[in-house]
């Protein structure tokens, strides 16, 4: 049967699976009317499934060294990856959650084609649909594209911020000297950073997770604000969210020594002529979150300057191409690699941009979408950032042995955005 190699990348997000890690990024759609199962049935049969990706399996490489590859499933059927459920009464997003934490604790079938779409009956409430997409088939924005390409309005995505180098080739000898003494100090710094401060976040992880989410926020109000501190919307919610990690953190055994702890923020550095299909086109960077710091618009202020500073460098490039080391080097190397690069880090954090405007799937409008994306190692608490339609909310998807409770985490980032919106007054109005 006719193969298709895996690139070096896909694979190390491939082996990177663990009991207590699946390596498996979850989208959620609500809908408060909603659309027909049939019409989701057809749109998966034939739009998702034009993709060969989804109807092919992963076979395991004949030599240690070897990546694995993408072969058709002889027995494909979308019964095993197209599922229909009911919510029990009421149907409330409470009972949505427990739901997505009953899936994000579970992993994909290793022998059929690694997806899975839940379609949710919620009763009065509509409906919800849930994807479950492994990250080597793709990163979080291919899978929201795939997504809206269902859609009636097709997929387009506003480009996912490029952070640090870009991925193009130097056009001189002189800069790809500067290029190659760049990544190796970059490497060299990685390498030497120390692990991360123990903390309430930190420690041995198990296999069940939780997973909960914000309510949205008007995009312009944290334009606003970001606008009236001459600072990034990125800038402003990372703020927020590290103010809500102090707080669970003070809450819970207190600060970390140094006042601070690393997160793991995704990278887009994908090359601009390359196109938009799946696979991973990220790098990873660590940015450490000013914890200690109390007051909410110098959170903003340093959060900003520490970001410019990750932009400078080439750091994003860097892990790229170890990923891409790592997906050819036997399992035991990558899990070393995997080991020393994630004690470094105690969450991630990514921000999916959604689409600007409301989009229709089979004539019922998407009411909100939300996107879980795996973490990797010893991270134990992941935290992801998605527009839509002009609203932004926070999702996170917790071990349930680091933090039992995501919603409140969940609370405490409403209360800072609230609070960084509102002391700016007028000002935050007038971005």
């Amino acid at each position: 049967m006719k193969s298709e190699p895996m690139s070096a990348i896909d694979a190390a997000w491939r082996r990177m699976d663990s009991e207590t890690n699946a390596m498996v990024i979850t989208a959620l759609l609500t809908f408060e009317q909603a659309p027909e199962f049939n019409d989701v049935e057809r749109l998966v049969s034939e739009r998702l499934l034009e993709d060969p990706r989804f109807r092919q399996r992963v076979v395991p490489p004949a030599l240690p060294l070897g990546t694995p590859s993408w072969e058709m499933d002889p027995h494909f059927d979308l019964h095993n990856h197209l599922h229909r459920r009911a919510l029990p009464t009421p149907g409330d997003d409470r009972a949505l959650e427990e739901l997505l934490s009953e899936l994000t604790s579970s992993r994909l079938d290793p022998d059929r084609p690694l997806w899975q779409l839940h379609y949710v009956e919620r009763g009065d409430r509509g409906a919800a649909i849930v994807a479950r997409l492994h990250h080597c088939i793709g990163d979080g924005v291919a899978l929201v594209r795939l997504l809206l390409g269902m859609t009636d309005e097709g997929g387009a995505l506003p480009p996912p911020p490029e952070v640090g180098l870009s991925p193009q080739r130097p056009r001189s000898a002189r800069e790809l000297g500067e290029l190659t003494k760049n990544m190796a100090k970059s490497l060299g710094h990685t390498l030497l950073l120390p692990r991360d401060a123990p903390s309430a976040l930190s420690g041995a992880l198990g296999v069940q997770k939780r997973a909960a989410w914000s309510r949205s926020f008007p995009l312009a109000a944290i334009k606003g604000a970001a606008h009236a501190l001459s600072a990034t919307v990125n800038d402003v919610l990372m703020a927020a969210l590290t103010g809500a990690l102090r707080t669970h953190l003070l809450e819970h055994g207190g600060l970390p020594e140094g006042g601070e702890i690393r997160a793991l923020v995704p990278v887009y550095v994908k090359a601009a002529d390359s196109g938009h299909g799946l696979g991973n086109h990220f790098g990873l960077v660590y940015l450490d979150l000013p914890l200690a710091e109390s007051d909410p618009l110098a959170r903003v202020h340093e959060t900003q300057r520490r970001t410019a500073a990750i932009k400078a460098s080439p750091e994003a490039m860097v892990a790229l191409s170890v990923l891409g080391a790592l997906g050819v080097a036997s399992s035991e190397i990558e899990h070393i690699g995997i080991e020393l690069f994630t004690r470094k880090a105690t969450v991630m954090v990514t921000n999916v941009p959604g689409p600007p405007q409301t989009i229709h799937l089979a004539g019922k409008p998407l009411d909100g979408i939300m996107v879980w994306a795996p973490v990797a190692g010893h991270i134990g608490v992941g935290l992801s950032l998605l527009s839509y339609a002009g609203q932004v909310r926070l999702g996170i998807s917790t071990d349930a042995l680091r933090c039992s409770d995501p919603k409140s985490i969940v609370r405490m980032f409403e209360h800072e955005i609230v609070r960084l919106v509102t002391s700016l007054g007028p000002e935050a109005s007038s971005g």
